[in-house]
């Protein structure tokens, strides 16, 4: 990692990462993974997809196809 670059805690559905973010990019990541939280919390309440990792996957391709 660069002097340039931090490492930030974010929270997704439940769970810490520690995430490399180059500087001055610190709120762009936050907004990030407060969207990808967002969306993985709205797929696990639809009950229809099982399991963090396959709920994982789906926010994947939903964020792809946008």
């Amino acid at each position: 990692m660069t002097a340039d670059t931090k490492t930030l805690t974010v929270s997704i559905v439940g769970k810490d990462y520690q995430v490399a973010c180059p500087a001055g990019e610190e709120e762009s990541l936050r907004e990030a993974a407060h969207y990808l939280h967002s969306l993985m919390e709205s797929i696990r309440a639809s009950g229809r997809v099982v399991g963090l990792d396959r709920v994982a996957v789906m926010a994947a391709l939903n964020v792809s196809n946008e």
